[in-house]
């Protein structure tokens, strides 16, 4: 029974982290300096016909100055490894990138300049999620309670749903939320969007700094009536 055990964890190891659990709890706060502020966002699209992914990473010093000629990457398996952010426009210290792909696995923010480094920060991928309810083109009963239900492939720290008829609205992430029947009025062309995302704080920089990850997959359109 104990070489079983030892047989199954061997395996779970080989097949790696970011799979299993909550995004969360595969967050790590890297090390540094402590002389760069360093606020960076991964902001996913999910789509099997255009998926997207833009990265940012804004980075100024202790006095609020932009620190620019910095070298700035963030890793990320699906991104395709290493992907360096160009600083655009020059002098803003804001690095950009964007992959019409993808992530998978999590994401690692390395920012150097000079002798001012942030490392090994580690943001845990909640995953491209999606939509299984309602479906596109359908029809649904209005002044009714409309069911919305979406795959949590790593449970994200936060989920959000928002409607045409209905504005933005956070709740955790459990893969269903039913919009109450008051919010979900006749139209011709409705839709839902569904976001998750996750945040971790970076140590070894200024206070402030944060790496984040919003991933969005929507339903657009279907019908209430």
């Amino acid at each position: 029974m104990k070489r079983i055990v030892l047989l199954a964890l061997a395996t779970a190891a080989a097949c790696g982290g970011s799979s299993g659990g909550g995004a969360v709890d595969r967050n790590r706060a890297g090390t540094g300096t402590s002389t760069l502020k360093v606020v960076g966002t991964v902001t996913v699209t999910s789509s099997t016909t255009a998926p997207l992914s833009n990265l940012s990473v804004t980075v100024d010093d202790g006095q609020g100055q932009n620190v620019s000629n910095a070298t700035v990457t963030i890793n990320n398996a699906g991104l395709g490894g290493d992907v360096a952010l160009t600083e655009t426009p020059a002098g803003s210290g804001v690095y950009t990138g964007s992959k019409t792909s993808l992530p998978s696995g999590d994401f690692t923010l390395n920012v150097v300049s000079g002798t001012n480094a942030v490392h090994g920060v580690v943001l845990g991928n909640p995953g491209a999620h999606t939509v299984n309810a309602p479906t596109v083109n359908t029809t649904v009963t209005a002044n009714q309670p409309l069911d919305i239900s979406w795959t949590t492939p790593s449970t994200a720290k936060a989920a959000t749903i928002n409607t045409r008829d209905l504005a933005a609205i956070s709740m955790p992430d459990t893969g269903a939320y039913t919009i109450a029947a008051a919010n979900n009025p006749p139209r011709a062309s409705q839709r839902v969007i569904v976001s998750r995302s996750n945040e971790t704080d970076v140590a070894g920089a200024l206070p402030g700094s944060l790496f984040s990850v919003k991933v969005t997959n929507s339903v657009d359109p279907f019908t209430v009536q």
